[in-house]
């Protein structure tokens, strides 16, 4: 950003946004400060200062061992070095599993390996090019959508509508018959209920639980559940159908295992696409515009490339995505300080050491993006917006593990390029029409659960431009 000179001579440096976030805990929270409502409904309110400025914690809780680890390297061991020795943690998968079953999310091994390498090419690089005309459109009608502008509109829920149209699109055919407004309130119920912590979670006795939030979750996973599976039966029913990533993942299941083992197969991965395929990009955008919202000169800038993209590209959609750096370092920043994935756990499988310390068979690792991000050793100016984070300079001097949105190792989230396509589209295309502006009076607050969204979604005033225009 451009200095600003005072009378004196000397150059100010820019006032730079500070977006919302929970002010850190002084003191390590107690397993019933953890059980209050609160925390239990979101937990990055109850994170100590100290995470915040060690490299490592150790918290013992109930009859579980935490291993709190920033550190970089360490980070590296554990998903890099010696993966082998740490796996997604049981409680995770028996949260997870009546809605994913074996996907890629939860499988391990050798069966990882396999679905993995099945996924790989949809998500490959020259696949993503293909699929940009496809955000373009989608961007074009959730323009037209926003109309003339001037009025407050909830970001967060266009954000999600456009997602989920992608996902359908993209993924499904249009036809997976997820209708916006009943599917979104069934993820935030599934995603809300099925993470806050609770007792009976702890203990594994999560389907005992009968609480509102709780009862909730279950019949929006089931209603999801229901629906897609209905989907896919109909799909792969058809003799002549399209060739979709339903159809070819159901083939290719196929051709290893029974009919009704490939079926829950597929239905278990396309739960997973789906709900998080669109979730996850979704809070990304809402943030990236909420960021966007506060600094009005990061604004213009994004908007004077995007209306060069736009011009540039012409009518080849997927040549934008070289022509948006600046956009580009807007998102990572985003992704920075509101990492789509803000937590990761894995439990140790074998006995290890990390940051000097012992690490026991059974023992707990927690990696937090949102803590790692944030992490007063890592960064300069944590807390604020600052794109430049991401400028070449920038980020030559970032260690490889203290920027993981998306993971880390070979499970790094297999649609991280397809996320980011579809998000730089998205954005350039809504900066290239609208201005977007905070209501005056509107606190936003981030809220943890699977996803990181902003809590009751995100007003912001949107006022239309020429398209051409300054």
């Amino acid at each position: 950003m451009t200095d600003l000179t005072l009378s004196g001579g000397l150059a100010a440096p820019p006032k730079r946004f500070r977006p919302a976030a929970p002010e850190p805990q002084d003191h390590e929270p107690g397993l019933l400060e953890l059980l209050s409502p609160k925390a239990a409904r979101n937990l990055i309110t109850a994170i100590p200062r100290t995470a915040f400025e060690l490299p490592y914690r150790k918290v013992r809780m109930l009859h579980l061992v935490y291993h709190g680890v920033s550190d970089p390297d360490a980070i590296k061991r554990v998903f890099v070095d010696n993966a082998q020795a740490y796996r997604r943690p049981d409680l995770v998968k028996r949260v997870l599993r009546p809605a994913i079953g074996e996907s890629l999310f939860n499988a391990e091994g050798d069966d990882w390996q396999a679905q993995r390498r099945l996924m790989a090419p949809v998500f490959a690089p020259r696949a993503v090019g293909a699929f940009a005309p496809l955000f373009a459109e989608i961007a074009s009608r959730s323009a037209e959508r926003l109309g003339d502008g001037g009025l407050v509109v909830d970001m967060a829920a266009e954000a999600t509508r456009t997602t989920l149209e992608v996902i359908d699109a993209a993924l499904f055919g249009g036809e997976s018959d997820m209708p916006f407004e009943e599917t979104s309130a069934h993820v935030r119920d599934f995603m809300t209920g099925s993470t806050e912590i609770r007792l009976p979670l702890l203990f594994g006795l999560e389907g005992l639980d009968v609480g509102a939030a709780q009862r909730r979750a279950r019949r929006s996973r089931e209603a999801l559940v229901r629906r897609m599976a209905a989907f896919i039966r109909r799909r792969t029913a058809e003799p002549q159908g399209p060739e979709d990533f339903v159809a070819r993942l159901y083939a290719a299941f196929l051709a290893e295992h029974p009919p009704e083992e490939a079926l829950q197969l597929t239905l278990d991965n396309a739960m997973v696409f789906f709900v998080a395929g669109h979730e996850t990009t979704a809070n990304g955008l809402a943030w990236a515009l909420y960021l966007l919202s506060g600094d009005p000169q990061a604004q213009a800038w994004a908007r004077e490339e995007a209306r060069e993209a736009w011009a540039a590209a012409g009518d080849d959609p997927d040549a934008l995505l070289g022509r948006l750096p600046y956009l580009k370092m807007i998102w990572d920043e985003t992704l920075r300080l509101y990492p789509p994935v803000h937590r990761i756990e894995r439990q140790a499988v074998a006995d290890d050491e990390l940051c000097g310390q012992p690490v026991k068979r059974g023992d707990m690792i927690s990696v937090w993006p949102w803590v790692v991000h944030r992490h007063r050793t890592l960064w300069d100016e944590p807390d604020v917006f600052n794109p430049e984070h991401f400028d070449p300079e920038g980020r030559q001097a970032l260690h490889r593990y203290q920027y993981i949105p998306f993971g880390a190792g070979p499970r790094v989230c297999i649609g991280m390029g397809f996320a980011q396509a579809e998000a730089l589209i998205l954005l350039s295309r809504w900066l290239l029409e609208y201005r977007f502006s905070p209501v005056r009076g509107r606190e936003v607050q981030p809220q943890g659960d699977f996803s990181l969204r902003p809590e009751g979604g995100l007003p912001l005033v949107v006022e239309r431009l020429d398209l051409w225009s300054n």
